[in-house]
């Protein structure tokens, strides 16, 4: 969902940047899960097309910037991808937990905290980049 979701941001903030999401122990090429697609499509997302794919080198190096969604995963990455420890961040103070198995509520929870998370990160670069 967040990859979805920053890119639907950025298309309204008029802000041009690449966005990717993987997943530290993703199996590639998995769809979203129904809920996800579900809650995405509330808000106009159609996310039937996407494919999981698992984090890897080439894109720890591509990579500007890693958020993820909890500080395990933050730590997970920067012990595996030390060099790369620059650019990993949590995207939000309060760990962000996968929904996965719980109801669309959740799920419904889980889009709207990473919006919020989103558009904030958004405000924050933009007033970098204003200075």
């Amino acid at each position: 969902m967040a990859e979805y979701l920053f890119r639907k941001l950025i298309k309204e903030y008029d802000i041009e940047i690449e966005v990717s999401s993987a997943g530290i122990f993703a199996l590639e090429g998995n769809k979203a899960s129904i809920y996800s697609q579900e809650v995405m499509k509330e808000i106009g997302v159609d996310i039937t097309n996407h494919s999981s794919k698992k984090i890897d080198n080439e894109l720890m190096e591509r990579a500007n910037c890693v958020f993820t969604m909890t500080k395990e995963q933050a730590e997970i990455l920067k012990s595996v991808y030390p060099k790369y420890s620059y650019k990993i961040s949590t995207l939000s103070d309060e760990d962000i937990l996968d929904p996965y198995g719980k109801d669309i509520e959740t799920y419904r929870e889980v889009r709207n905290k990473i919006e919020k998370e989103l558009k904030n990160l958004i405000k924050n670069m933009m007033v970098r980049v204003d200075l």
